[in-house]
C-alpha cells in the first residue's frame, strides 16, 4: 500500500500548478467566459505536454500512466483551468488504442494534436439519432470520438460549434456525428467496451478534477471565515460554521482516496475496476458541490457577487456532475455493476467486501506494489494472507450461538472465544516478541480489526484492553508493562474504561471522582457512567480528579484499578440498542501508587494517548456486516408489485449509497493505518475515519429499516420473524447503532478537533 505521489509526479503537478497560477488566475477565468475557453491557456497546457501525455511515446506521447494524469486533473480542478484537459486526455488514450492498431485518422488526429492543435474530446454519453448532445470540450475541439449505435466513430470538425449559454460555463456543444470527416473506428461489442472503458477513465480522472475544485473551494471559504468579523469574532470560530467545514473535509478526504483508488483500480486493471470510477465520479461530485455550495453560504451575500471567486467554484462543481446526466441515475449504474447477479450472494472482490483485490494480489505484488507508480491500493501479499488465517479462524469459532448470546445478553463479549484467540495469539498479534506478540504490522491489524467486526464476532473488550495495554506501553510504570500488560495480552484479564460521569460526558476534563494521596496509597471516591464491560472486567482505567487548584485539565491522575478492590461496586444499566453497560461506584477504594499510570495531574496527557488507540475504523466491519443484511433481504422479500425488492429501483439506489460511503470508510481507515505503518505521524486523519464511519453507520441504519418499511417494526428475535433474520438484524443495528457516534468521543467533538486542529479555524468561543 502507497498512498503519496512519487517525486515524479510531485515535479509535474507543480510545474502544471505553477503555470496555471499565472495563466488562469480568477481574472483570467472570468474573461474566458461564457465559453469557459482561453487559447493561451491551452498553448501553455500543450508546450507542458499535457495533451498526449498518456500517449505511447512511439505514438508522440509520454507514456504516462493514468495515475499520471490524475495528478493533472487535479491541478486543472483547483484552477477552474478554461481547458478541456481531462477530456483531450481520455480521448488521446483512446485514440492511441486505434493508432497503434494502423488506423491512419486516429494517427493523423494524434499527430496534430502533439504538435499544438485544437483539443479532441469524447463523447461521454451515447448519440441520440446521430446527435452526440452536450459534448464537454465539444465547442472548441477539433475532433470528437463517440459511440453512434453500435459504432465508435471519430469525426473532424473544421469550424467551431455553437456552444449554449450554460450553467458551468463551459465549451459545451451538440455535435452531428453524420457530418462530413467520420471515421468508424471499430464497431460491435468491441466499440461499446472501448468507449465504456474511455468513459470509466473520464469519471475517474473528472472526480480527481472535482475534488482540486472542492478543495480550493474549501480553502476559500475557510480564509474567508478567518477573515470575516462578525459580533466581534471571526466568522469561523462559530461552532456550527466548524462543524460544517470539518465535515465537508472529512468528505473531501474521503473523496480524495476514493478517486485516487478509481485511477489505480484502471491503471493496474484490478478485477473490480468498474465499479470504482462510478462510486468516485458521484462521491467526489457530490462532496465538491455541497464544498463549493458552504463556501458560497459562508460568504453571505458577497458570495452572490459576480467579483468574488466562490461563485465560480459553485457553478463549475454543479455544471460537472450534470454532464453524465441525472446523478441518481450512476447510484443505478452502480447497483447494476454490484449486483447484476442477484442470487450469488456477495460478488467476491466487490468493494463492500474487504479483500482489496484479493486473488490478484500476489500476480500483482511485484509490478503494482513497487512499480514506482503513485498510489498503490494493494495490502501485499503477507498482509492478505494474515487476514485470510484471521477469517478461517473466525468462521469456526464465532458461530451463531456466541452471536446471539452476546446479543441477548448485552455483553458484547465472549470468555471462550476471548480466550481462545488469545491462544492463537490474536490478542498480541501487533505486539513485539518481548511481550509475546507475533509483531505484525498497522496494516495486518487493520486487517484483523476488519474481519473481527465483519465476523460479528462480540470482541467490544478485545479493544478496550488493547487500548489499556497499549496506552501502558507508552505512559505506563515498568512493573505495569511487566505485570499487567502480560496479563491483558494473555487473555487472562480484561479491562473497562471509568471516564464518564453524571455531569461529565464529552467535557471528560469535567470529572470530579476524587483521589486523594496518603503517602503510597491513594483513596478514590466517585461515580462513573457507562463503565461498559465491568462486571467481566479485571481493571478499570479510571480518570479521577486529584487537583482543584488547576485547570480542570490539568488537576488530573489516571489509575488502572483492580475491579476486586474493596469498595467498588456496579449496577446494570439496559440500553436502547441491547447492549448492557454500568454505573460504578467507588467508596472509599484503597489503591497503591503503583496502579497509578503517568503523573499526578497528567491524567490528561494519558487521556490523550488513550484516544488515538480508542478512534479508529472498527466500525467498518459492521457496516459491511449491515450491508451484507440488506443484500439478503433484497434478495430475499418479494415487492408489491411483483418481482424482488433487489429490482426496485429505490431500494438498488440505496444499498449504492451504503456501499460507496462503505468505500470510504473503508479507505479513510486504511489510511490511518498505513500512516502508522509508515511511522507517520497521524494529525486528524484517526478523528475523520472514526467520524465518517460512524455517521455513515448510522446513515446506513437509516436507510434500510426506511427500505423495509413496515416490516423494519419486527424486532430482532420476534418469533414472526424467524422466517427472514435479516428483517430483525436491520432493526437491532438501527437501533445499536445511534451510540457509535458518542463512543469515542461525540461527532461534534471530533467535529471540532477536526476544524481546530485540521484546518486551523479560530479556537470556539
Amino acid at each position: 500500500m502507497h498512498l503519496r505521489l512519487t517525486e515524479e509526479q510531485e515535479a509535474l503537478r507543480d510545474a502544471v500548478s505553477g503555470f496555471l497560477e499565472k495563466a488562469a488566475d480568477a481574472e483570467a477565468i472570468r474573461q474566458a467566459e461564457p465559453l469557459g475557453w482561453d487559447p493561451k491557456v491551452w498553448d501553455g497546457l500543450t508546450a507542458i505536454g499535457v495533451p498526449t501525455l498518456g500517449v505511447a511515446e512511439e505514438l508522440g506521447g509520454s507514456g504516462a500512466t493514468l495515475r499520471d494524469l490524475a495528478v493533472v486533473a487535479e491541478a486543472c480542478g483547483a484552477r477552474l483551468a478554461p481547458a478541456p484537459a481531462v477530456e483531450t486526455m481520455v480521448a488521446a488514450r483512446l485514440l492511441a488504442r486505434f493508432a497503434a492498431a494502423g488506423i491512419e485518422s486516429a494517427t493523423a488526429t494524434l499527430a496534430t494534436l502533439a504538435e499544438g492543435g485544437l483539443p479532441v474530446t469524447i463523447a461521454i454519453r451515447p448519440a441520440v439519432d446521430g446527435i452526440a448532445p452536450l459534448t464537454p470540450g465539444a465547442a472548441v475541439a477539433a475532433a470528437v470520438v463517440a459511440l453512434d449505435g453500435d459504432d465508435l466513430v471519430l469525426v473532424t470538425l473544421d469550424e467551431p460549434l455553437p456552444s449554449p449559454t450554460n450553467l458551468g460555463s463551459a465549451p459545451l456543444a451538440d455535435v452531428d456525428l453524420t457530418r462530413p470527416g467520420r471515421t468508424v473506428l471499430t464497431s460491435g461489442d468491441e466499440a461499446r467496451a472501448a468507449h465504456a472503458q474511455a468513459v470509466d477513465e473520464w469519471r475517474a480522472l473528472t472526480a480527481r478534477w472535482l475534488v482540486g475544485l472542492g478543495r480550493e473551494a474549501q480553502a476559500i471559504g475557510i480564509q474567508y471565515a478567518i477573515d470575516r468579523k462578525q459580533f466581534d469574532v471571526a466568522v469561523g470560530s462559530f461552532q456550527a460554521v466548524q462543524h460544517r467545514f470539518a465535515d465537508l473535509a472529512t468528505d473531501l478526504d474521503g473523496a480524495d482516496l476514493l478517486s485516487n483508488k478509481a485511477v489505480w483500480a484502471l491503471d493496474v486493471d484490478d478485477a473490480v475496476a468498474s465499479t470504482f470510477p462510478t462510486m468516485a465520479f458521484w462521491f467526489a461530485g457530490d462532496a465538491a458541490q455541497r464544498a463549493a455550495a458552504w463556501s458560497l453560504h459562508v460568504h453571505g451575500g458577497y458570495g452572490f457577487m459576480e467579483e468574488y471567486d466562490i461563485q465560480l467554484h459553485f457553478r463549475r462543481a454543479k455544471a460537472t456532475r450534470l454532464v453524465m446526466g441525472d446523478p441518481r441515475r450512476e447510484l443505478q449504474r452502480l447497483a447494476t455493476s454490484l449486483w447484476e447477479d442477484e442470487g450469488s450472494g456477495p460478488i467476491p472482490g466487490s468493494p463492500f467486501r474487504p479483500t482489496h483485490g484479493t486473488g490478484s494480489t500476489e500476480s500483482r505484488a511485484s509490478s503494482v506494489g513497487d512499480d514506482g507508480g503513485g498510489y498503490d491500493f494493494t495490502l501485499g501479499a503477507d498482509v492478505e494472507t494474515f487476514r485470510a488465517e484471521v477469517r478461517s479462524f473466525l468462521a469456526e469459532h464465532v458461530t451463531e450461538e456466541v452471536i446471539e448470546t452476546a446479543h441477548h445478553t448485552g455483553t458484547i463479549h465472549d470468555w471462550g472465544l476471548h480466550r481462545t484467540m488469545a491462544e492463537a495469539g490474536w490478542i498480541s498479534a501487533g505486539w513485539p516478541a518481548e511481550f509475546g506478540g507475533q509483531g505484525r504490522s498497522p496494516l495486518e491489524m487493520n486487517a484483523l480489526t476488519e474481519e473481527m467486526y465483519l465476523s460479528g464476532a462480540p470482541v467490544d473488550g478485545l479493544g478496550v484492553a488493547s487500548l489499556v495495554a497499549h496506552t501502558l506501553l507508552i505512559d505506563g510504570t515498568e512493573w505495569q508493562k511487566q505485570t499487567i500488560i502480560p496479563e491483558i495480552l494473555s487473555g487472562q484479564a480484561m479491562c473497562c474504561l471509568g471516564y464518564s460521569e453524571p455531569d461529565a460526558g464529552s467535557d471528560v476534563a469535567s470529572v470530579v471522582t476524587k483521589a486523594t494521596r496518603d503517602g503510597d496509597q491513594w483513596t478514590i471516591n466517585g461515580q462513573k457512567m457507562f463503565t461498559t464491560l465491568a462486571h467481566e472486567a479485571h481493571y478499570v482505567f479510571l480518570l479521577t480528579r486529584t487537583n482543584t487548584e488547576v485547570a480542570k485539565h490539568k488537576g488530573l491522575t489516571m489509575f488502572v484499578v483492580p475491579m476486586d478492590t474493596p469498595g467498588i461496586s456496579f449496577t446494570p444499566v439496559h440500553t436502547m440498542g441491547g447492549e448492557r453497560t454500568n454505573i460504578t461506584y467507588y467508596d472509599e477504594v484503597k489503591v497503591d501508587d503503583r496502579y497509578r499510570v503517568g503523573e499526578v495531574d497528567g491524567g490528561w496527557k494519558v487521556m490523550m494517548t488513550a484516544l488515538v488507540f480508542e478512534r479508529n475504523s472498527a466500525w467498518y466491519g459492521e457496516l459491511v456486516r449491515l450491508l451484507d443484511h440488506g443484500l439478503t433481504w433484497a434478495r430475499d422479500t418479494n415487492a408489491p408489485d411483483g418481482g424482488l425488492m433487489i429490482d426496485d429501483p429505490l431500494v438498488r439506489e440505496r444499498l449504492a449509497r451504503i456501499a460507496i460511503g462503505n468505500e470510504v470508510s473503508n479507505l479513510l481507515g486504511w489510511r490511518a493505518a498505513w500512516m502508522a505503518a509508515n511511522h507517520t505521524l497521524p494529525g486528524v486523519e484517526g478523528t475523520m475515519a472514526k467520524l465518517f464511519t460512524t455517521e455513515h453507520y448510522q446513515f446506513a441504519g437509516n436507510e434500510l429499516i426506511d427500505a423495509l418499511g413496515a416490516d423494519g417494526l419486527r424486532r430482532h428475535g420476534d418469533p414472526t420473524a424467524d422466517a427472514d433474520l435479516a428483517h430483525g438484524w436491520i432493526e437491532a443495528i438501527y437501533r445499536h447503532c445511534q451510540v457509535t457516534t458518542i463512543y469515542g468521543g461525540t461527532s461534534e467533538v471530533l467535529r471540532g478537533i477536526i476544524a481546530e486542529r485540521g484546518l486551523q479555524l479560530p479556537r470556539h468561543r
